[in-house]
């Protein structure tokens, strides 16, 4: 749960080939809302890097999003993190995702101690329904990506070979393989972004694409110059798969 990111106002809208998305508008009503939200939260509906979660301000609390921008209760994550009846996010060890203020979370996380994320497959899952798999990649909390793109250097097999690839996770936290993504883009058995038939890859200090950043929510993936330009400017506009 990094800090959100506050970007440019994109002023038109993007039309895009599958290789890089079209968007479309989406409209908010206050069913779609817990109790205490606003339509014009912005961290209910924008691009930002926690894609997938909302934070309701008065209380610092995180909710989870479904790619219909429908609040997730009573849900199961990979890795046996949860919402409960109200749509509040708990952890896997049982920590309710409730601080009060943003300074109480983070006083939180800095008393947590430092886990490396690892893959995990489900084994009550099949290996792919629907071009969802049974991969997942988190801690002890859960999965660490739901509703976004992640760049790692370490796939599913465990492989490593100094290269970052892009993999792509459903709301559960699942990883998507050999499918189409609901953004419109192509990944293969492994779940590696692939772009005119070619996996796309990233040496691993290489930032410059991205600005630093190796997390895109469904939607503003960056995987070049010019990819990365355009999930910038959405940064701060409104999420259409949410």
């Amino acid at each position: 749960m990094k800090k959100k990111l506050f970007g440019l106002i994109l002023s038109t809208v993007l039309t895009v080939t599958m290789a890089t998305p079209a968007f479309a508008e989406i409209i908010w009503t206050p069913d779609k809302l817990p109790a205490g939200y606003t339509t014009n939260e912005w961290e209910n509906k924008d691009f930002f890097l926690n894609a997938g979660n909302a934070i309701k301000k008065d209380t610092y609390t995180y909710y989870v999003k479904d790619l219909h921008g429908n609040f997730m209760k009573d849900a199961i994550f990979a890795g046996g993190s949860k919402t409960d009846g109200n749509g509040i996010l708990i952890h896997a060890d049982g920590h309710i995702c409730s601080y009060g203020t943003e300074a109480a979370e983070t006083e939180y996380f800095n008393t947590q101690e430092y886990e490396q994320d690892t893959w995990h497959q489900d084994s009550l899952k099949s290996l792919n329904e629907n071009g969802i798999s049974n991969y997942w990649i988190g801690d002890s909390k859960g999965s660490s990506y739901r509703s976004q793109w992640a760049w790692l250097l370490t796939s599913p097999s465990g492989t490593k070979d100094g290269l970052k690839y892009a993999y792509c996770f459903n709301e559960y936290g699942y990883l998507y393989t050999n499918t189409i993504t609901p953004d419109g883009y192509q990944v293969n058995e492994l779940g590696q972004l692939m772009i005119d038939g070619k996996v796309m890859t990233r040496k691993y200090n290489d930032v410059t694409p991205w600005y630093g950043f190796v997390r895109f929510p469904i939607g503003a993936l960056g995987y070049d110059y010019d990819s990365s330009e355009r999930a910038a400017q959405l940064w701060g506009t409104p999420n259409p798969y949410f």
